[in-house]
């Protein structure tokens, strides 16, 4: 096989172009970031359900074990269903569930937020004849929209660190 010199033009060139901005680029929680200071200082929301209880525990993975918090996070989230293949009797044999959390950063004594935003996600299955197959489905297809919903709310809060904590 013969390397032309177009080809090793091609290969390279993209890569030096990476090679100035190398520098640049900071990771979101390294040790002096601000979004490393937010971890642990960040009250989660109550756990009231099954859903709850996935979502803080993926914020949690996220932002930290809350020890000394300055910042109350409040989620308010919900659930829709709809079906999407229903066969000729009325069986409903895909369903698809939408998670939206409307959430809202505070700090300690503030009743004005410092950051809000809304997260979606979404997810289907597939209704079997088996009701407890169905059932089981639906509760892992809820752990993953919580999971998700947590990852997104955290990423945004980490990401805007700087404001919060200025």
């Amino acid at each position: 096989m013969s390397w032309s010199r177009r080809r090793v033009l091609a290969l390279a060139v993209p890569g030096m172009a990476v090679l100035p901005l190398a520098g640049c680029f900071k990771p979101m929680l390294a040790e002096d970031s601000a979004a490393s200071g937010l971890r642990g200082q960040i009250a989660l929301p109550e756990i009231v359900d099954r859903f709850d209880y996935h979502l803080v525990q993926s914020l949690e993975s996220r932002l930290g074990r809350p020890d000394a918090t300055a910042y109350r996070l409040d989620v308010q989230t919900s659930i829709s269903e709809q079906a999407l293949a229903v066969t000729q009797d009325n069986s409903v044999t895909r369903v698809t569930l939408t998670a939206t959390a409307e959430w809202a950063l505070y700090r300690d004594g503030d009743t004005s937020p410092v950051l809000t935003g809304r997260a979606n996600t979404q997810s289907g299955y597939n209704a079997t004849g088996s009701l407890y197959a169905t059932r089981q489905t639906r509760r892992d297809i809820e752990r993953r929209l919580a999971r998700d919903l947590g990852e997104r709310i955290s990423r945004i809060v980490l990401a805007r660190a700087d404001r919060v904590t200025a």
